[in-house]
């Protein structure tokens, strides 16, 4: 595909939100966008979009979890959030291994490490 149309198809994603869809473009055609002149072309959504995955690419914690993890952890986050407490208990004791990491541990929020403090005391 032309990096023109690229940049086209990637500019009409972030303008209809469709964010999964412009994210997995830009990690296919990553070299090709990142170039100055082609990055010139990008709209101001799609850059800031590319900033994103370029801080993620460099964060050793990002790259050392895999995407399941990032949406097990993001679970977890949103049950306590969400005061479904019975959820994340089920949650923290079916993955207690993913969140003993101490990389893991840096996605939870504050009220999601408590709890998981709390849940393995109990045991």
């Amino acid at each position: 595909m032309k990096i023109e149309s690229v940049v086209y198809n990637l500019n009409n994603y972030m303008e209809k939100q469709q964010y999964s869809s412009a994210r997995s473009m830009i990690q296919k055609e990553w070299n090709r966008i990142t170039e100055p002149l082609n990055y010139k072309m990008l709209g101001k959504e799609a850059k800031e979009l590319v900033k994103v995955i370029a801080k993620e690419k460099e964060d050793t914690d990002f790259i050392q979890l895999s995407e399941k993890d990032k949406r097990i952890l993001n679970l977890l986050n949103e049950a306590v959030r969400d005061v479904k407490l019975p959820y994340a208990k089920k949650l923290f004791y079916e993955h207690k291994e993913l969140f003993d990491l101490s990389y893991a541990q840096r996605w939870l929020t504050s009220d999601a490490r408590f709890m998981c403090y709390a849940w393995s005391r109990e045991i």
